[in-house]
């Protein structure tokens, strides 16, 4: 048994040992506590000042404004307007509390028709992808018009982290007018934003995706600029900060367009309502583009709706059967119908297989061949013709023997040579590339179906028909090409491009990407038959006539498997002996070529050879 003294001793052993941890641990926490001090204040002094700025101070992307679009006469063609986003800062809501407040709040604003603003679906979404990105702003709802704007200032104080920020969108003044050129923008895509050369763009930036917005991306887009502000604990905006550089926007260049917005807009209503087709109009001395259209139209302004209304048009405009998206002008294949015809003549005439004097077997309104009895457009027949009365009146019958005699594979060549078969290269997306082949070719296309070319195959070619698709821009090239006699030119819309202050950085170069050679004789005999297929009297294009001006132009009815009726074609030049604007026309399921198609041409080469008795349609703004 312990004594009293070692009992004493004992305890007093135990408490040093105690108060030894005690103090142990006092000196650990402090050591910790020091440590820690020196972390933040040390270690992560950087990071943790850069983070309390953040909460203090913000900065402001600053979107560049887009380039505008011009006529060549300077008319504002495309341009931009003010848009309002209702957006969140998820980093200025610091609690759960502070995060399911707002999130309740935004659920109960309503229209003043009592309709809810916000869904809970897409806000929650709006809210999960701020917690991965807590310093860029979700959009919530886009392009907001003013009452909504306003709704959501009156409701400021009550809804901290959420912004209404002013950003510019695209408009189109004139509405579906020219909208197959100038194509749209639209939100970038997260395959676009993968994709190398869109490594300076965000998600929730502004994209072209058609027509020239596409083309000239670069040229429109511009540089951003940055300011910086400080906020408040509530995140409302104190002002600018003093000693923080402020960058400001570099607006996208101007691109100057060929288009002469006169004459568009004489084609835009050119067309009657219903019909589907395309016009082209052109300088074949240049390739310039002045006009072109596509029917059905698009209203390219419904890109910048906000996403729910956006997700509405674009359904519409995606499910139309007469498919309004498509370009028809340089996407839409079409046999060339009789327009070929100029095609087969110049590919006989070159190679002496026919002369102006040459005659075939009388028209009696069809021609045997074999078991065949191919029928010519005209029942009753056109009597003997040579190759200008045969052009004149489009006698079917002429060009079978013809064609017979000058062969598929001269007539390929010749089509060739004036650029059907292959993509001319315009600067606008979509361009295809139609369909040119010969005897050498044809079995190879059509394999799959197991075809066989046969002899007679050359009737349907000699006349535009059969294993021939063309777009109605290459239609239009190529008798611009074949009439001018100076070769074949790369169409284009690019005229300059200018900076935002007016000032040229680039002008557009015409490029020659064909020689359309061929001889004077056979030029001088292509143009008397298109003469004379608009201005004689027994011409199947009169309806063309533009008074005090030589037009020379074919028409041609493409058969159209898909329908009762043909599809219309016309295309021209003029002045013949000197032609400086080509004319296409193509009209689906609307009959004859010269009924049809020829009076829309009309229209527009009155228009560009009596340019004042066109009053140009203007819209506020433009200039």
């Amino acid at each position: 048994m312990l004594s009293h003294s070692q009992q004493q001793e004992d305890i007093r052993q135990e408490m040093n040992f105690k108060t030894l941890v005690f103090v142990f641990a006092i000196a650990i926490f402090f050591l910790i506590l020091i440590l820690r001090l020196l972390q933040l204040q040390h270690f992560e002094y950087e990071k943790n000042m850069k983070r309390a700025e953040e909460n203090r101070i913000r900065k402001i992307d600053i979107k560049a404004n887009r380039g505008y679009i011009l006529d060549r006469n300077g008319v504002v063609l495309v341009r931009n307007r003010p848009s309002y986003q209702i957006s969140l800062l998820y980093n200025q809501l610091k609690t759960k509390e502070a995060r399911d407040s707002v999130f309740n709040r935004l659920l109960r604003i309503t229209n003043s028709d009592g309709k809810r603003l916000l869904d809970s679906a897409s806000l929650a979404f709006s809210f999960e992808r701020g917690r991965w990105q807590k310093f860029k702003f979700q959009r919530l709802i886009e392009d907001a018009a003013p009452e909504i704007v306003a709704i959501f200032e009156e409701r400021g104080e009550e809804l901290p982290g959420i912004e209404i920020l002013v950003e510019s969108r695209r408009d189109y003044p004139f509405g579906s007018q020219g909208a197959h050129i100038f194509g749209y923008t639209s939100e970038i895509s997260e395959q676009e934003l993968e994709l190398p050369e869109n490594s300076h763009y965000v998600m929730g930036d502004r994209i072209g995706k058609k027509g020239l917005e596409l083309s000239y991306e670069k040229e429109f887009r511009g540089e951003n600029g940055s300011r910086y502000i400080e906020v408040n604990a509530l995140g409302r905006e104190m002002g600018s900060v003093a000693g923080m550089p402020f960058i400001k926007p570099i607006s996208g260049n101007i691109i100057v367009t060929t288009i002469d917005w006169r004459l568009q807009q004489v084609a835009e209503t050119a067309i009657p309502e219903g019909l589907k087709g395309a016009i082209v109009v052109l300088n074949p001395q240049n390739g310039e583009i002045y006009a072109m259209v596509s029917r059905p139209p698009l209203d390219p302004n419904i890109f910048s709706l906000e996403k729910r209304e956006l997700h509405k048009a674009w359904a519409s405009v995606a499910l139309d059967t007469a498919k309004p998206l498509t370009n028809r002008a340089i996407s839409g294949l079409y046999p060339p119908a009789s327009v070929f015809k100029v095609i087969t003549s110049a590919a006989g005439l070159e190679d002496n297989v026919i002369t102006e004097h040459t005659k075939y077997k009388t028209c009696l309104g069809g021609f045997r061949f074999g078991n065949r009895y191919a029928k010519c457009w005209r029942g009753g027949g056109h009597g003997v013709l040579n190759v200008i009365g045969a052009l004149r009146e489009s006698c079917d019958v002429f060009f079978y023997q013809a064609g017979l005699d000058i062969g598929s594979r001269r007539i390929g060549e010749m089509g060739r040579r004036f650029g059907l078969g292959s993509a001319l290269g315009i600067d606008i997306p979509g361009e295809r590339s139609g369909l040119l082949i010969d005897s050498a070719s044809y079995e190879r296309w059509f394999a799959k179906k197991g075809w066989k070319w046969s002899h007679g195959e050359i009737l349907n070619i000699a006349i535009g028909q059969g294993a021939l698709l063309v777009t109605p821009l290459q239609q239009t090239a190529m008798i611009g090409a074949l009439a001018s006699g100076q070769g074949l030119y790369k169409p284009h819309f690019l005229k300059e491009v200018r900076s935002p202050e007016g000032e040229l950085i680039k002008k557009n170069e015409p490029e020659k990407i064909g020689d359309g050679n061929i001889s004077l004789r056979t030029r001088g005999i292509i143009l008397k038959g298109l003469d004379e297929v608009v201005n004689s009297p027994r011409g199947t294009g009169r309806r063309a006539i533009v008074p005090g001006v030589k037009v020379g132009g074919k028409t041609g009815s493409a058969e159209n498997p898909h329908g009762d009726k043909t599809h219309a074609w016309f295309a021209a030049v003029a002045p013949i002996e000197d032609p400086e604007i080509a004319v296409g026309v193509v009209l689906e399921n609307a009959g004859g070529g010269g009924a049809m198609a020829a009076p829309i041409a009309q229209k527009v080469l009155h228009a560009y050879f009596y340019p004042d008795s066109v009053k140009i349609l203007k819209t506020e703004g433009t200039e």
